[in-house]
């Protein structure tokens, strides 16, 4: 008899239990993750809610946003991680009901870092450690061009040809070998030509994102070295009116600048923006520790302008931009033949120097490149985000050299170059653990000579069809994530050239590869994260390489293109171990880059023309080697006092002919103290002590110096015939030392309206030197001290 209600009452225990458990189970939560700086959403963030009862791990959706429901224990633990982001983690107790939250991540504290959240994609190789140059740091080195800018990114240098025309360097790789996104659109010009520098001014962008791996699968063919990402900011998506005014100066050209920049939206129209945005840049002859560097002005005015209507799962953009640069080349280093280049070389001062002028005479380039994007998306449920994009670009260069005749007026070189690329793409939402992206590109080119030269042209007139298709997969665990990328690309040239006999010939080339990346992201105990990423790139010869025919005016020297070149393939295998903590951040970054077939120029012989003797270069292949090691160190003593120091190694070298290539970047370390001021009335206030150390490049190509190559040319001796390797004319120049001061603060006002000032001196003590990587170090020395002040004011 007892049994029965000894069971009922065992059974309504339980029951209640089970009751009261359930009952308790009623903590939800609502979230998203954001940005910390921009306020934007935060996609694909891995997220951990913590309790007694166990650990749930999810990943949010593409605006950021998350939900956890039946959470069964008030106190939680709550773990966000995002590349990019400093980890967030924080204990919380809940109320019973719904908890809305709004989780802020902070940007790692490394290298001049922020993240765009509108790029934050799988398809940006997430194994491969990014580099990035935020608004903030854009605004301190206001009026440098793109090649300049980014060289505050360790790994990364610049090949100049003089004060006004440099164009970057990653990883000793450059022009060709290098891919550059303007606004999501490859940007398009003549940048085989070592003088030829990106057509993009860097006012336009909210922040520059480098990638130093192979990252082809998702970006195509040519990124070899890199990719280089010019981001604007997001479009206003409400009702709004804001704006950003620029201006500075610079003692050492004497350079001037304004930018402006206003956006908004318009009321009663919900997710309809406005940007429009201009620029006026000008500068005169710079000047060396000693003398003027003449003819080295420099002029710019380029604008935007864009809009947009976005709504939650779909938005449609138009941008259209002008870039518009004369750029003085140092009249020192025009060169007719190579008895004037001997000259130029024994000389310690440059051949021409006059008073400060900000007039550009010959030689000078002129450059224009126009671009127009529309772009279009729709979120389809259960799918992902599709977009299609398309870009139109028109290049046009104009290269003055000083003529004969009274032709001067008239171009040595002038080239048009239109291009129409296409993208679609599919960004998939993630399916338990896994992240999908799938998209093609197409593009289709024409190049064509200005008959007005009057000169037999260098490069030929030719069509370029190029189509390509990806897919990406990203596998995301708490401790690691996987994934693997593969891309196939086709590339078919038409090319129109004429013969000696002026017979008109189309040459037809085919070109195709498949790439590949896999890699893998591990976080690892104690706030360390290891990344390794192994990629393959590819980069058709250009015509130039194929085709070059006679004198290339800007490089004093005799190139000739070879139509038996194929095209280059590179491994590259980069890893990078990472920390990030309250007390310092350090990054360090190992590379191996095996490229075979490199396209290189070779020199053969020496040949005369009526305006004198020069080199003779062909286009040959080797195999190359390229590895290096790149480390970032920040130490913080206190909050107010910090280090930072960027050391950069390299080491390059023919493997068929075991020598050295030429133009690759030397060892560099660069250091600096900050100071942080107590704020007050000034917000922000800092002081900067820094330094630039670059080593004698002591892996360089053998010396033949000009008296050799006129002796052998007179006594008709193939100087090249028992050595073909490349050479220089002379020795690379010493090591030096650079110390520069700069700091600055913030002005707020009322309505959030703000002033930023910063100043700085770059080589403090006006120090004579000459860079291996400046192509005009033959005939001058680098810049002299230069003493800038830029104000931008936010409204």
């Amino acid at each position: 008899m007892l049994r029965g209600p000894l069971s009922i009452f065992l059974i309504f225990l339980l029951a209640a239990g089970i009751s009261n458990a359930q009952t308790h189970c009623v903590y939800d939560i609502k979230g998203r993750v954001i940005s910390a700086e921009s306020g934007k959403g935060i996609p694909f963030a891995t997220i951990e809610i913590t309790a007694d009862s166990g650990k749930q791990v999810l990943v949010n959706k593409s605006d950021g946003s998350f939900e956890v429901l039946s959470i069964c224990q008030p106190e939680v633990s709550i773990l966000v991680r995002f590349i990019g982001f400093q980890t967030f983690e924080e204990k919380m107790v809940l109320k019973s009901g719904q908890n809305d939250i709004e989780i802020k991540l902070l940007v790692d504290v490394k290298n001049l870092g922020e993240v765009t959240v509108e790029e934050e994609k799988v398809a940006d190789i997430v194994t491969i450690q990014r580099s990035e140059i935020n608004k903030e740091a854009l605004t301190k080195s206001a009026g440098a061009s793109l090649g300049e800018t980014l060289t505050e990114i360790t790994g990364v240098n610049m090949l100049q040809t003089g004060p006004t025309i440099a164009k970057p360097v990653i990883h000793g790789l450059h022009s060709n070998r290098i891919l550059i996104l303007n606004n999501g659109i490859r940007q398009e010009g003549q940048k085989w030509g070592q003088e030829h520098a990106p057509e993009i001014d860097p006012f336009v962008a909210n922040n520059l994102r480098l990638i130093k791996g192979a990252a082809a699968v998702k970006y195509g063919s040519d990124a070899i070295g890199g990719v280089i990402l010019v981001n604007p900011a997001e479009l206003p998506n409400s009702p709004s009116f804001s704006g950003r005014v620029n201006a500075l100066g610079a003692s050492n050209s004497r350079l001037y600048a304004t930018s402006a920049l206003f956006e908004g939206g318009i009321k009663g129209l919900d997710g309809f923006g406005w940007r429009v945005q201009g620029t006026f840049k000008k500068g005169g002859d710079a000047q060396a520790a000693d003398y003027r560097l003449t003819n080295t002005g420099t002029e710019e005015q380029n604008f935007s302008l864009g809009f947009g209507y976005h709504k939650e799962n779909a938005g449609l953009e138009i941008f259209y931009s002008s870039f518009d640069a004369e750029l003085g080349v140092l009249r020192s280093a025009h060169i007719g033949n190579l008895t004037d280049l001997q000259l130029a070389i024994n000389s310690d001062r440059p051949l021409f120097i006059e008073d400060f002028s900000y007039d550009i005479n010959n030689p000078f380039q002129a450059v224009k490149h126009q671009l127009l994007k529309a772009n279009g998306h729709v979120e389809y449920k259960d799918l992902g985000d599709f977009s299609i994009q398309y870009g139109l670009q028109k290049n046009q260069r104009e290269e003055f050299d000083i003529r004969r005749a009274g032709r001067s007026t008239i171009p040595a070189l002038s080239l048009d170059l239109v291009t129409h690329t296409l993208d679609v793409d599919l960004d998939m939402e993630v399916r338990g653990n896994w992240k999908w992206d799938v998209g093609a590109s197409f593009l289709y080119q024409v190049n064509e000579n200005n008959p007005e030269t009057g000169i037999r042209p260098l490069i030929p007139d030719f069509e370029n069809w190029t189509a390509g298709a990806h897919v990406i997969g990203r596998f995301i665990k708490t401790a690691y994530e996987l994934e693997f990328g593969v891309r196939y690309d086709y590339r078919h040239y038409l090319v129109k050239r004429f013969d000696r006999n002026n017979n008109l010939l189309k040459p037809e080339f085919d070109f195709n590869n498949v790439t590949g990346s896999v890699g893998a992201v591990f976080f690892l105990s104690n706030e360390w994260t290891l990344r390794s990423n192994v990629g393959t790139a590819w980069r058709a010869p250009h015509v130039n390489e194929l085709y070059s025919e006679g004198l290339h005016h800007g490089a004093a020297a005799i190139e000739e293109g070879n139509d038996q070149l194929v095209s280059e393939k590179s491994v590259k295998w980069i890893n990078s171990l990472e920390k990030y903590t309250d007390r310092y951040s350090l990054n360090i970054s190992a590379y191996y880059n095996l490229i075979t077939d490199y396209i290189y120029l070779r020199p053969e012989s020496v040949a005369l023309t009526i305006r004198g003797a020069f080199p003779v270069f062909a286009y040959r292949q080797t195999d190359a080697l390229l590895y290096g090691l790149d480390t970032d160190f920040e130490y913080r003593f206190s909050d107010r006092l910090e280090a930072t120091t960027k050391l950069s190694l390299i080491r390059a070298k023919d493997r068929l002919l075991d020598s050295p290539l030429i133009n690759i970047p030397t060892s560099q370390l660069e250091g600096a103290f900050v100071y942080n001021f107590t704020e007050g009335r000034l917000q922000k206030p800092f002081l900067s002590a820094g330094f630039r150390a670059v080593a004698r490049q002591r892996n360089a190509p053998r010396v033949v110096t000009i008296s050799e190559v006129l002796e052998a040319r007179n006594n008709d001796v193939d100087l090249f015939a028992s050595d073909p390797s490349i050479f220089d004319f002379v020795a690379p120049p010493d090591g030096y030392v650079n110390f520069n001061l700069s700091g600055g603060f913030d002005l707020k006002f009322q309505n959030d309206h703000r002033l930023n000032v910063f100043m700085s001196i770059d080589n403090l003590f006006n120090n004579s030197y000459r860079d291996y990587l400046n192509r005009f170090r033959y005939y001058a020395d680098d810049l002299g001290r230069n003493v800038s002040l830029k104000l931008s004011y936010s409204f």
